[in-house]
């Protein structure tokens, strides 16, 4: 893992990210996944958070369905899309390899990380890095443990060890720390089976280090939030981001596809919010 500077212009101002998770692309973009196509759900999603304006884009894994590397060269050409539709200045006759929004991204459990890499090689894309966003730092942890039983994730001894020096080194910059699998329990028993199995260690690490302010993540498909409160310290939020595909929280009030906005404000602070498309029988 290496660490990059990037918009280090934004020293004083809001940076604001948008979320976007769980995509599940196929390769072909006209197939359905469950009864809905993937391609579909994620094109109005981008196009609506686009139009938000963010300064980055945060893909936190489960892109693909099935971790083909057409799946994934298909998520690069709906970013590059949704950019051309909306209103983020695009020169005429660039190329899905010169996309000038930044776009944070780390795998989820139905991922490839060797496809990943390979569609992702435009200076745009940054995955598993620490990346230097002005006032704020974000991290990009990659909790898939290979040989899966039933989707869980784990973190590594190698990312812990990162994660810990990362901290270290910057300990006055306001930190945001993104992976795919929750680290703290949803109260819905099956879906908890299924998130990061060695969690106690990340939260023993987080909870030392005051500047780390939030945690997102995805892998849940609804929205949630939770506050965890440390001795002496400020509490962490933790925030799930739903799916821009299918939601499985049967008593969630939105079924629609969504994406979550996060403000990370210079002075240490932030906003956010679930962003939510309208059900497909009240367009």
């Amino acid at each position: 893992m290496t660490k990059i500077n990037n918009m280090t212009e934004l020293v004083t101002q809001p940076v604001t990210l948008a979320q976007i998770s769980d995509t599940h692309l196929l390769a072909d973009k006209s197939a359905l996944l469950r009864g809905r196509n993937p391609w579909l759900s994620l094109s109005a999603v981008l196009q609506q958070a686009i139009a938000a304006q963010p300064d980055g884009l945060l893909l936190s894994g489960d892109l693909a369905e099935r971790g083909e590397l057409a799946a994934y060269e298909n998520v690069r050409t709906a970013i590059f899309a949704a950019q051309r539709q909306g209103d983020r200045p695009v020169k005429d006759g660039v190329t899905d390899t010169a996309l000038d929004l930044p776009i944070y991204w780390l795998p989820g459990n139905h991922d490839d990380l060797a496809a990943m890499k390979s569609a992702f090689q435009s200076p745009c894309f940054r995955g598993l890095q620490a990346i230097n966003l002005g006032t704020w730092q974000l991290i990009l942890l990659d909790s898939v443990l290979p040989q899966a039983q039933v989707g869980e994730g784990r973190l590594s001894s190698a990312a812990l060890d990162w994660l810990h020096l990362e901290l270290c080194q910057h300990p006055d910059k306001p930190t945001i720390v993104a992976l795919h699998h929750h680290p703290v329990p949803v109260s819905i028993d099956w879906v908890d089976q299924m998130q990061v199995q060695n969690a106690d260690e990340l939260l023993a690490i987080l909870d030392v280090f005051p500047q780390v302010k939030l945690v997102s993540f995805g892998h849940i498909h609804f929205e949630f939030q939770h506050q965890r409160q440390r001795s002496n310290r400020p509490s962490i939020a933790f925030y799930g981001c739903p799916s821009t595909h299918l939601q499985i929280d049967a008593t969630a009030n939105h079924r629609s596809p969504g994406f979550r906005l996060i403000h990370l404000h210079a002075d240490g602070t932030h906003q956010t919010q679930v962003c939510w498309l309208p059900l497909e029988d009240e367009q």
